[in-house]
């Protein structure tokens, strides 16, 4: 299963429709379903207006293609309106991500996704972030959740995904463990690399890459992390003509210069 976590265009300090249009429509036929609004998008970053229209270009340009929305809140409260606003978009699923900064209890875990599940009928996708969270998931709470969460991108370091696979189906979330996850039971891939190479991409989910094609998306997986995500996916975005930035919003900052010339070199071959 592949999942393309979109990235958000800017020009302008904007939203940019046309560029994002050109990355939906490349997704046809490859993605099996697109992810808006998650870490790749800056969701965080965004206005309640970008989120809306980003939300409904990528439903509208790619109708049969299931559509995930980020809804990650510490709030549980905004969270569970989020997952109102999803439903209403026309979202297929939505992905949760824990609360940060707010420590709260696993019993406080459990009832905060609880909370957003009885706001909407949508499937929930926990979302395992402990770099952006500041903890890791514990597989206690997702046994507990298991007829509320179905699925789970696992972020963190691949020593639990064997455990929350017997609770749900997992889809990868660090595409630079991607191996020893599959290995661990992982199902498929929630991706930053499909944004620009959405057919590799889905060959790789697929486990039917050749070994030249699993070296390469190993290469745009380690450049892709080069820096924190997405700024250089939306490098090699613009590289590739899809975006006509590569801007961020502060308080990222666009892709270095080290960045630049390590996928330049990539990007001035063949790949």
């Amino acid at each position: 299963m592949l999942v393309t976590a979109l990235a958000t265009p800017f020009k302008d300090n904007k939203t940019d429709v046309r560029s994002y249009r050109r990355l939906v429509e490349s997704q046809i036929g490859y993605a099996d379903a697109l992810l808006a609004l998650g870490t790749t998008a800056e969701a965080q970053l965004l206005s309640d207006r970008e989120k809306t229209t980003l939300v409904r270009l990528a439903a509208e340009y790619s109708p049969d293609t299931p559509l995930w929305v980020g809804v990650g809140d510490s709030d549980t409260r905004r969270a569970a309106r989020s997952a109102k606003l999803a439903a209403q978009w026309g979202a297929y699923g939505i992905l949760l991500a824990p609360p940060s900064f707010v420590k709260c209890t696993p019993q406080g875990f459990v009832r905060h996704v609880l909370c957003v599940a009885e706001a909407s009928e949508l499937p929930i996708m926990l979302y395992n972030a402990p770099s952006r969270c500041g903890y890791e998931l514990d597989p206690s709470c997702l046994e507990r959740l298991t007829k509320a969460v179905p699925f789970l991108k696992d972020a963190g370091g691949a020593n639990k995904t064997a455990e929350y696979a017997r609770y749900a189906t997992v889809l990868c979330g660090n595409e630079c463990l991607l191996k020893e996850m599959f290995c661990r039971g992982a199902q498929g891939i929630v991706s930053v690399v499909s944004n620009i190479a959405p057919r590799l991409t889905k060959k790789v989910a697929e486990k039917s890459a050749s070994q030249k094609e699993r070296e390469t998306f190993e290469t745009l997986a380690r450049l892709a992390a080069l820096e924190v995500n997405p700024i250089a996916i939306k490098y090699m975005l613009f590289k590739k003509g899809i975006f006509d930035t590569f801007d961020v919003r502060l308080p990222l900052t666009n892709a270095c210069a080290a960045t630049r010339a390590a996928i330049d070199e990539i990007f001035g071959g063949k790949l």
